[in-house]
């Protein structure tokens, strides 16, 4: 049942396959992958997010459908590590 115990939150990360190609390189392509494999997150990458002013400025995701974004793509992880 259940009533006393948390649930885990399951963490849902959408990305922006044009934010990656804007501004990720491989080695950050490649911490980023080993993080969210490590943890098992839900993510999912689209063509287009429809956040098309703040795709063009800086690194972000949707973090359980809350818009995050950072100067660079180790803040963005940073602040996705902060969300477990």
């Amino acid at each position: 049942m259940g009533l006393f115990t948390k649930k885990k939150q399951t963490i849902k990360v959408e990305f922006c396959t044009n934010n990656f190609d804007r501004f990720y390189n491989d080695d950050a392509l490649d911490e980023l992958e080993e993080f969210i494999d490590k943890h098992s997150i839900k993510f999912r990458e689209m063509d287009c997010l429809s956040f098309c002013d703040e795709c063009e400025c800086s690194p972000y995701a949707l973090i359980n459908h809350k818009f995050i974004d950072a100067n660079t793509p180790e803040e963005l992880l940073k602040k996705l590590k902060e969300q477990l």
